[in-house]
């Protein structure tokens, strides 16, 4: 295909599908500067000033969801629809109360400042470069939420990808200059993202200044604060380890586990990518009881995601090699349950689908929150007994069961809605996950035995190759 009919496809292309491509191939980017960022923080730092750098980030994903009520999030993007007359006014009065929400919850870290400090083991610097970013946060999220729903994407993804990458350039100068790299790599994120946020905050009151609006905040708040232990949870669930890790054993160790958390998140990208499109076919199947060839599809795509989390099992050592010294070598034996983690994520997914389109949220609510407290009670009471890498194995494990009680919910809110509960194929999905852990168990033995590593991915291989038409029919 030439580059004139590539030019005339796109241009054919209607408004939302060119917001909907630009939108995807710049969070594909900024995930890909993230994970370039990576090898080299691993080499300008310690394992300590990294383990510090990522339990910093995981205090911060669970702080923005209590002193921010992610406002940013679903809600408002409905509230833009639903106040289409007024958005200027509804995104000023929404930005207000987030500022509120903030300030709220900062003042009662200064009241309690020592205490607090000692639960999370940052310091008042570090915990106040924190604050800056979640002042800084929703502005930035809100703004780009709003050009989500207006089309406006030519914009958001420059402002995007400009912060994206000038966050590791100038944390990498900062921390080629200072002791202490972790506070540079920070300090620049929150100059960066600061900066931005102001330069939008003061575009957006210029617009409509509204401080309080009743309706909007009561709205806003009713929306969010029952989502609150979710999203809390969902996050514990993958960002718990990390903590734990850092609070028992060290923070060296917590970067090490870091550096193979950041290899196997590599494959959600696949994860949210195949989702979506199945997500939006499954629906649409669902809505017209086209139950027939579901369970098929969704086999087929399960085996595609299992085959990429393969590769990666495969090749960690190297992978782990390209992305950090040979002082986080140890992260190798992490991986392959974090990449199985990742492929349990996708397999209960299409359970939780099924929840969503009959609107049973509040079951995913309660596994969610089931799991994350299963997690966190497993990893403080094995990690001290078996050492910091059981954190892998104990995440394994509360995904599986968090499947396992999807299925039963699925099955339950598919009698409720007459819907078949042989709409998947649960036995050939459980076969798919039979084989995945076996193949990933002899691959990790693999990683002490290179030949039988190597003979295994020449198998692997010879096999796709033989069988190269069933696969060709596969990805199709």
């Amino acid at each position: 295909m030439n580059e004139g009919m590539i030019r005339k496809k796109y241009n054919a292309m209607s408004l939302q599908v060119k917001a909907a491509f630009w939108y995807t191939v710049c969070n594909i980017l900024q995930k890909g500067i993230s994970l370039i960022a990576v090898p080299i923080y691993t080499r300008i730092m310690t394992a300590e000033q990294y383990g510090a750098y990522s339990v910093f980030l995981s205090w911060l994903e669970i702080f923005e969801i209590v002193a921010t009520f992610r406002l940013s999030w679903g809600g408002y993007i409905v509230g833009l629809t639903k106040y289409e007359d007024d958005r200027d006014g509804y995104t000023s009065s929404m930005e207000c109360l987030g500022f509120s929400i903030t300030s709220i919850v900062f003042v009662i870290y200064l009241l309690f400042s020592d205490w607090i400090d000692q639960f999370t083991g940052m310091n008042f610097a570090l915990t106040l470069l924190m604050f800056a970013l979640l002042y800084a946060m929703p502005v930035i999220s809100f703004w780009t939420a709003r050009q989500r729903v207006e089309y406006r994407y030519i914009m958001a993804v420059i402002v995007t990808l400009t912060s994206s990458l000038l966050i590791p350039i100038i944390g990498i100068w900062a921390a080629l200059r200072m002791p202490n790299k972790e506070y540079a790599i920070i300090g620049a994120r929150a100059v960066v993202q600061c900066t931005i946020a102001l330069v939008l905050l003061i575009s957006s009151l210029r617009k409509h200044f509204v401080f309080y609006q009743k309706e909007y905040w009561n709205r806003a708040l009713q929306f969010n604060v029952p989502l609150l232990p979710y999203y809390l949870s969902t996050v514990l669930l993958h960002s718990s380890d990390r903590i734990v890790i850092k609070s028992l054993v060290g923070q060296a160790q917590a970067g090490i586990y870091s550096v193979a958390y950041s290899a196997a998140m590599v494959m959600q990208l696949f994860n949210t990518a195949i989702n979506a499109s199945m997500q939006s076919w499954l629906f649409k199947r669902m809505k017209e009881e086209r139950y027939h060839g579901i369970g098929r599809i969704i086999n087929s795509s399960l085996m595609i995601v299992g085959g990429l989390n393969l590769l990666l099992i495969a090749f960690a050592p190297e992978a782990i090699a390209v992305l950090a010294p040979a002082d986080y070598h140890e992260a190798i034996w992490v991986v392959p349950p974090l990449a199985a983690s990742v492929f349990v994520m996708f397999f209960y997914q299409h359970f939780v689908n099924i929840e969503f389109y009959y609107e049973e949220s509040k079951i995913t609510a309660l596994a969610s929150i089931g799991a994350a407290v299963l997690n966190v009670f497993l990893n403080y009471r094995l990690i001290p007994v078996v050492g910091y890498l059981a954190a892998g194995y104990t995440t394994l494990f509360s995904y599986i069961l968090f499947a396992i009680v999807h299925y039963f919910f699925m099955g339950k809110v598919c009698k409720r809605n007459h819907c078949p509960k042989d709409i998947l194929d649960i036995h050939g999905m459980v076969r798919v996950l039979v084989l995945f852990m076996i193949i990933a168990g002899i691959l990790t033995i693999g990683y002490g035995i290179t030949v039988l590593r190597y003979s295994v991915i020449v198998a692997i291989l010879a096999i796709a190759v033989w069988k190269r038409n069933d696969v060709i029919r596969l990805l199709k």
